[in-house]
Formats: structure tokens, sequence, C-alpha cells
């Protein structure tokens, strides 16, 4: 029992990027409502130095205590 297959590939394979979507604008968000969530998002988030400060007090505190 051999089965054969037959090979279909016509066309040359090709390698290319995605195209980018440049100025996608998404109609369920009116420019004032996306600004109050961009704020909103901001007001919650701290940089990655008072990130790192805060978790390298609290490893210098945990080492205090042994």
């Amino acid at each position: 029992m051999n089965k054969k297959y037959e090979d279909i590939q016509d066309e040359p394979l090709m390698a290319s990027e995605p195209v980018a979507a440049y100025e996608v604008r998404r109609p369920h968000c009116s420019p004032n409502k996306c600004e109050s969530m961009r704020e909103r998002i901001m007001a919650n988030t701290v940089s990655v130095d008072e990130y790192f400060d805060e978790l390298i007090s609290l490893v210098h505190h945990d080492y205090a205590t042994l």
C-alpha cells in the first residue's frame, strides 16, 4: 500500500512582513473617551524606577528582619 502525494505548489514562496495599519481609529472610541481612558490608566501606573525602588526597599526590609 503505497500512497502517492502530488506536489500542488505552483506559486513560488515569498516571505514578507505584515502591512502596518497607520492611523487606524476605533469607531467605538471617541477622542474624549479615549483620552479619559488613557488618563485613568496613567493614574494607576507607576514608573519603572518607582516600582524597583519599592521592590528593593521590600527586599532590604525582608533581609533586615532575618
